[in-house]
């Protein structure tokens, strides 16, 4: 084991060039009025991405004031029922954008211009572009309060600061922001990965270590001296928390030393939309979806092209063949560089024999090369993949197996889902035998492993196929969505005296292929429902009511699913 002497030196090495002194570190101010508490933060690991700013925690409520962090202009609006919810956008004079997601609503003269461009278009979904004269900013000018829209999980600012060309989110936590940490990165596992035949304690099989902490260095929690044989893979599950938050965040940078030298290394600097869905590369799938242990690879598959690596792409395994001890050593940072260091020593061991993998008789396999187009078909299904949408040479495999549930076709097990794509491929399957007026409401499937429901992918008919473009692997079957979505009335009824509700609530839901559109009228006119997919919520505020109160009026609300199923529901009330 390494003496502490040579655990400084690790970490003296570790340190250097890390610094962000070229950010500048005066110009932004913080968007809230309140300490700034972080939820989450920038590069932390999220399903499908990265994250790519900072969540601020706003007490719990929505509503806070949001301020300009500097001078500019809004640029943009984009409001959307998922996502970032209601999100503003503002460029500035140094070349960096700032965004603010999850809003409740905007100032007012925002607010004027979105209603107008959403009654015009007829539509709550918007996307607006300003030039640098319509709406002007000074730092510290209240542009919008706080909310929970779009995919967010509780009331929060999601704030991120972007590289105005090329909107590359760049980590605000160079800026200079006043956000207490003093806490040491939290490393949870080590995952051990036999690649191209190699073998761990004569295993073929990855594996997961629990570590323990003593005197903030950590150790395996094993007793036993880890055995290899051939190339080996490792990665590391860390987590990161700020002084006063219990919120798991992600680690600022990952690096790995084997005896004397550095064999990978990254920092989350700055991460474009356009590389972020690597993280699927980025983690072991597997061991994220079998066991929620997000384990961040230490080494790069050929197909990885996210640009957070700093070491030499072709040192990032090793070769156990000499018989000998060697010393690995993590250094675990966060952006504040509290430090977290794991040491432990792999003894190479030339009695490992590599197990054969044995498929099912009813399985069907063929190689997939991840830089090349590949296909699969037979007589119930096509499978299309195109060029670099795997991460790595895949042994593909196939079976089915029969109907069950709301299922019409048998169930198309498309290799599995734990290993995952980067892109569309194109998947067809037969459904010849289905009767020709149930077509039309005909779609596909996605189910877990354990083939319960997972998500309606929806499809395209042509002749006897039904086909879609997907980005996940996995079981797949057809069922059949000829149900209209349910409409609830939550605080309204029939000839109901309303002047002295602030809105009409409705529910809305569908139990297949999901609500594609809902219109509302009010008096036959066109009225503004925002939509919470959330709680499966429409919303109309009173005070967007053009005709004068104290009337009958008369309210009208169609709802569609994706499979062109409607509904209709009507009331008459007094306002």
């Amino acid at each position: 084991m390494p003496n502490l002497l040579n655990i400084i030196l690790f970490l003296l090495i570790s340190l250097v060039g890390t610094t962000q002194d070229f950010y500048p570190k005066d110009y932004f101010r913080s968007p809230v009025d309140i300490p700034i508490m972080l939820a989450g933060n920038f590069g932390e690991i999220r399903a499908g991405h990265f994250h790519a700013g900072l969540d601020i925690k706003t007490e719990g409520v929505e509503g806070k004031n949001i301020y300009a962090a500097a001078d500019g202009y809004v640029s943009r609006i984009k409001i959307s029922h998922g996502g970032y919810g209601k999100a503003l956008y503002l460029n500035h004079p140094n070349g960096y954008s700032t965004t603010y997601a999850h809003l409740k609503n905007f100032s007012p003269e925002l607010e004027a211009a979105i209603k107008k461009a959403q009654y015009q278009k007829k539509s709550y979904e918007i996307e607006l572009f300003f030039s640098s004269e319509e709406f002007v900013v000074k730092k510290g000018e209240v542009i919008a309060k706080s909310g929970n829209t779009g995919g967010s999980g509780g009331p929060h600012l999601h704030f991120e600061i972007r590289e105005t060309e090329g909107e590359i989110p760049v980590n605000p936590i160079h800026f200079g922001f006043d956000i207490k940490d003093n806490v040491k990165p939290i490393i949870k596992k080590l995952g051990i990965y036999p690649l191209e035949g190699g073998t761990i304690n004569g295993s073929s099989e990855s594996q997961l270590i629990d570590v323990k902490e003593t005197n903030g260095i950590y150790r395996l929690q094993i007793d036993s001296t880890l055995n290899a044989w051939g190339k080996i893979g490792l990665g590391i599950e860390v987590i990161d928390k700020f002084t006063g938050s219990n919120n798991r965040c992600g680690a600022f940078s990952i690096e790995l030393m084997i005896d004397s030298s550095s064999v990978y290394c990254h920092e989350m600097n700055k991460i474009g939309f356009h590389e972020t869905r690597y993280i699927n590369s980025h983690v072991c799938y597997e061991h994220w979806k079998k066991d929620n242990a997000r384990i961040q690879r230490s080494f790069i598959q050929p197909n990885n092209l996210l640009d957070v690596y700093n070491c030499d792409k072709a040192n990032h395994n090793f070769i156990f063949n000499d018989s000998s001890k060697h010393l690995f050593t993590y250094i675990i940072r966060d952006a504040n560089m509290n430090t977290s260091i794991l040491s432990f020593e792999i003894k190479s061991d030339t009695s490992a024999i590599s197990k054969t993998i044995n498929l099912d008789t009813k399985t069907q396999s063929v190689s997939f090369k991840h830089n090349e187009p590949n296909v699969f078909k037979n007589e119930e299904v096509k499978i299309d993949l195109p060029s670099n949408i795997l991460y790595d040479d895949l042994l593909f495999q196939y079976k089915k197996s029969p109907a069950m549930g709301r299922a019409i076709t048998p169930i198309h097990h498309i290799h599995n889902t734990y290993t995952p794509l980067h892109s569309h491929m194109n998947l067809s399957l037969k459904i010849d035998s289905l009767n020709p007026k149930y077509k039309e409401k005909a779609l596909i499937v996605a189910l877990n492993e354990d083939l319960e429901f997972l998500a309606a992918e929806g499809g395209t008919i042509d002749s006897n196929w039904i086909t879609i473009k997907t980005r996940s692997l996995g079981p797949y079957t057809v069922m059949i969505d000829s149900v209209s979505p349910e409409i609830i009335p939550i605080n309204i009824s029939k000839n109901q005296d309303m002047s002295k509700k602030w809105s009409i609530m409705m529910k809305i839901s569908d139990d297949l292929s999901g609500i594609k559109t809902y219109e509302g009228y009010i008096d036959n006119e066109w009225v503004l429902f925002e939509y919470d997919y959330k709680k499966d919520r429409l919303t109309y505020m009173f005070d967007d009511l053009k005709t004068r109160k104290g009337n009958n009026h008369e309210l009208r609300l169609i709802v569609s699913d994706k499979q062109n199923n409607i509904s209709e529901y009507s009331t008459t009330f007094f306002w």
